[in-house]
């Protein structure tokens, strides 16, 4: 979403553009989001903020996420929402712009809307949600293209719960020593665990 800043502040002539992008984390089922609103009259700025504020709390790939929230410069930030859901393993891109005409297109590399204005703040070279795509597959995740409710997009990546540390969520495994000597006692007599 943007607005229109006043005229003058104090007599001094300014113009710009105040654009705003709200980042809503639900920490409980039952509960509502926290939510907090970023705002800034440089495009950059709010892309590292909100994918600052994002990064933290999600376990969505960090250079799926980031290519993902720069494409809210093609809907000139209008209605920008980014959702945090299950723990931070999805997170949810909207906003009201002018929408993907062929989501299947856009998830392709070179298919780009980015002219010379949007390519000043992010690359545009028409390889973000392709590449953010196979990142998140890769962890084994989902990357979702929708049309948003009355115009506009929603990009919606679901990654799986981190995986555990190597042998973290294996059950102990004993060692060729420990094996012998069960072996040793199973033998001789009953014997117990201890």
């Amino acid at each position: 979403m943007s607005t229109e800043l006043p005229d003058s502040i104090g007599g001094v002539q300014i113009h710009g553009t105040t654009y705003v992008v709200r980042v809503a984390v639900h920490r409980a089922a039952l509960e509502p989001p926290a939510i907090t609103e970023i705002r800034d009259i440089a495009p950059a700025a709010v892309i590292e903020s909100v994918f600052s504020a994002v990064a933290q709390v999600s376990s969505v790939p960090p250079l799926a996420l980031r290519e993902v929230i720069e494409n809210l410069i093609h809907a000139d930030f209008r209605d920008g929402l980014v959702t945090v859901l299950d723990g931070g393993r999805t997170v949810r891109v909207s906003d009201r712009g002018p929408g993907i005409q062929d989501p299947r297109r856009a998830m392709e590399p070179g298919y780009t809307t980015a002219d010379e204005a949007v390519r000043a703040v992010v690359r545009g070279a028409g390889s973000g949600l392709a590449l953010a795509s196979g990142l998140v597959a890769a962890e084994g995740g989902l990357l979702e293209v929708e049309d948003n409710l009355g115009g506009g997009t929603v990009v919606t990546i679901t990654v799986d719960a981190a995986p555990a540390p190597d042998g973290a969520g294996d059950p102990p495994q004993p060692s060729d020593a420990q094996r012998r000597l069960l072996a040793l006692l199973l033998e001789m007599a009953p014997a117990h665990p201890e």
